[in-house]
């Protein structure tokens, strides 16, 4: 049986706005390997060609605006006081867009339309995060994953960041 596994990253941010569209699929854009060339980073999809049992894991790191809208700000940067944001941003930018308000915010492994596994959680302080679901799931050959995210914040899916990845390998077995 061939090798099954993959690994992707983020290689651009993703600006999120919530009223507007409130649960997004995830882009995975930069591929480190794909041993059986399953993974389409033009639209982020894992499509197995073998039946079997496969691990996927799916992270993210979000850092929330206090804007209402990111509309206005399509050429300006979305910033927050993590590491990333501090190294990437200006002050300026920082003091702007810092929030103080909790949200909530979730992410999930989606197969063929359908929400599989989800991480959902709430922050009590609008400060960045990184959230990331694990699972273990039975494929069909052809079957379409991705990464879904939502929060209840606007802001900005971090690229570049050591949380934000995609991946899955398959198991060994009879199936």
């Amino acid at each position: 049986m061939r090798a099954s596994a993959f690994r992707a990253n983020k290689n651009t941010s993703q600006f999120y706005e919530a009223a507007v569209t409130p649960t997004v699929k995830v882009l995975y854009q930069t591929e480190q390997f794909d041993l059986a060339n399953e993974y389409n980073p033009h639209v982020s999809t894992f499509i197995p060609t073998e039946n079997g049992i496969y691990e996927i894991t799916a992270k993210v790191s979000f850092c929330p605006s206090k804007r209402k809208s990111d509309k206005s700000s399509k050429n300006k940067k979305n910033s927050c006081k993590c590491d990333y944001c501090r190294k990437n941003h200006s002050s300026k930018d920082k003091k702007k867009h810092c929030s103080k308000e909790g949200y909530v915010a979730s992410i999930s492994i989606n197969v063929n339309g359908d929400d599989l596994d989800i991480d959902h959680e709430f922050f009590e302080k609008s400060r960045p995060i990184g959230l990331s679901v694990t699972t273990i799931l039975q494929l069909q050959a052809g079957d379409r994953v991705q990464v879904k995210f939502s929060a209840s914040a606007n802001g900005e899916i971090l690229a570049e960041a050591p949380l934000t990845n995609f991946q899955a390998a398959r198991f060994p077995s009879p199936m």
